[in-house]
């Protein structure tokens, strides 16, 4: 029945893949503020040598963790983490919601630095977004490129900057390869790569990984990774063309609304630094880097989507 329930959750998310694989980012009618404004602010977005509105590139160089994996084990391992996190709960049954999301992160994914494998050789993300269907206000990134969103957080949430934010701290645990770090401090990466040797021609999950990825997700990362992820995501943001002041947005709404007893943001609480912590540590980031930088937030087509939520 478990083997069921997590085939059954990846045949949709590869529905969502499918539905999303061929489109790039609209430019919502040429309207001010829409992603065409985007596109001419970056001059087309080149997969991290953009700037926006003079934002430089301060923080360089990814976790020494990916000297010990190959593009394929990451990929091999962020399948199973995947599978794993679906099979807990399926992803939102909308294809709208699924492809804007998958749309906006792609975008901010493009303005994120390539990191080397332990080849040398630049890893290339196979990118997967979606929303997962969960009151729970929380948000998830696996090795290799997926990041999930619930519908939870997104109900919060009140404009596309904010989204961009927060789907730009995800993706920074990936392309600062904190998972794969985490793994290895753990003690886990021995039991992660006898997995990938074992996951050849055989899709199932052992529960070998399933009970590694819940020690991941249920410890959380260190706080070091996580401030790096806020500062990392502010900047993928803003390299894109949003409002950098996105995400501290998105912190300020935890420490306003949410707390350790609500069980919505149990989670969250329980496996990140308070969200004044994080907000301290990214203010002389964020006061000494983009002043100038663009301010495209997009509320009216994040609400638009955000209808369809309730």
């Amino acid at each position: 029945m478990k083997l069921q329930r997590l085939k059954a959750a990846a045949l949709v998310l590869a529905a969502v893949v499918l539905l999303t694989g061929c489109e790039t980012m609209p430019a919502a009618g040429g309207a001010p503020g829409g992603l065409g404004a985007i596109s001419s602010v970056l001059g087309g977005g080149s997969g991290g040598g953009s700037r926006a509105g003079g934002v430089m590139d301060v923080i360089q160089g990814a976790s020494a963790a990916f000297k010990d994996y190959s593009a394929e084990e990451q990929r091999a391992m962020g399948n199973d983490f995947a599978s794993v996190l679906l099979g807990a709960r399926p992803l939102l049954r909308n294809d709208a919601v699924q492809r804007y999301v998958s749309q906006v992160g792609w975008w901010v994914a493009a303005q994120a630095e390539k990191p080397k494998d332990k080849d040398g050789k630049d890893i290339q993300f196979a990118w997967r977004f979606g929303v997962i269907d969960s009151d729970a206000v929380n948000a998830y990134a696996t090795p290799g490129g997926f990041v999930f969103v619930t519908v939870g957080l997104m109900r919060q949430l009140k404009s596309e900057s904010e989204l961009a934010g927060v789907l730009g701290h995800e993706i920074a645990h990936v392309t600062r390869g904190h998972y794969l770090a985490a793994i290895k401090k753990g003690g886990f990466a021995q039991a992660a790569g006898g997995v990938v040797q074992a996951r050849s021609g055989n899709a199932m999950v052992s529960s070998a990984m399933v009970g590694l990825v819940r020690n991941l997700y249920t410890k959380g990362l260190d706080q070091s990774d996580e401030f790096d992820a806020d500062r990392q995501g502010v900047l993928y943001a803003a390299r894109a063309g949003y409002a950098p002041i996105g995400l501290p947005t998105v912190l300020n709404m935890y420490a306003a609304t949410g707390s350790g007893s609500n069980q919505a943001y149990e989670v969250l609480f329980s496996t990140h630094p308070a969200p004044k912590d994080r907000l301290e540590k990214l203010q002389p980031f964020m006061s000494s880097k983009f002043g100038s930088a663009a301010n495209v937030s997009n509320e009216a087509r994040y609400d638009a989507i955000k209808r369809q939520l309730r």
